[in-house]
């Protein structure tokens, strides 16, 4: 098993933030996501983001600062056993914004998404996130000073 190192990005323009809308393969329910993923060998938290928001979302963005950390353990063998490599996940969240307004098509899309959409700061308090310690504090951590400890997370 390896930990699997991610970059997320609140991405913030004109009071609004830029989300992942995706849908469960198991359950088909909804929940959101912040554009990002996974780290490849050799290249920085901020390189990955970078990437990844082109990738998913169209947008070339620019890093500001590291936002918070949250860790997620899964404690279920049946799961990890078939995804090894997403048992032990820790995401990096970064506040970031547009390099530029044009937005190319995105070019890979994250499993389960849907579309990447702006809605209101204020309103993704009230969504289902991914991971799940961002639920209620997305527009905190837009605020916020320095980085948080959104600590760790163990699911089954």
């Amino acid at each position: 098993m390896s930990i699997r190192n991610s970059s997320k990005a609140l991405l913030v323009r004109e009071g609004e933030i830029l989300v992942n809308r995706c849908r469960s393969a198991q359950s088909g329910e909804v929940y959101y996501d912040l554009p990002g993923g996974g780290q490849r060998p050799f290249e920085t938290m901020k390189e990955a983001l970078v990437r990844e928001v082109l990738e998913e979302t169209g947008y070339h963005v620019r890093v500001l600062r590291l936002a918070a950390v949250a860790e997620e353990i899964c404690l279920e063998p049946e799961v990890r056993e078939k995804f090894p490599e997403y048992c032990h996940r820790i995401a990096h969240i970064f506040l970031a914004e547009l390099a530029e307004e044009e937005r190319a098509s995105p070019g890979e899309t994250d499993l389960g998404q849907e579309e990447s959409l702006w809605i209101p700061l204020a309103e993704a308090d009230r969504l289902p996130f991914l991971p799940e310690r961002l639920c209620g504090r997305v527009s905190a951590l837009v605020r916020g000073e320095g980085p948080a400890d959104l600590g760790c997370r163990y699911t089954r």
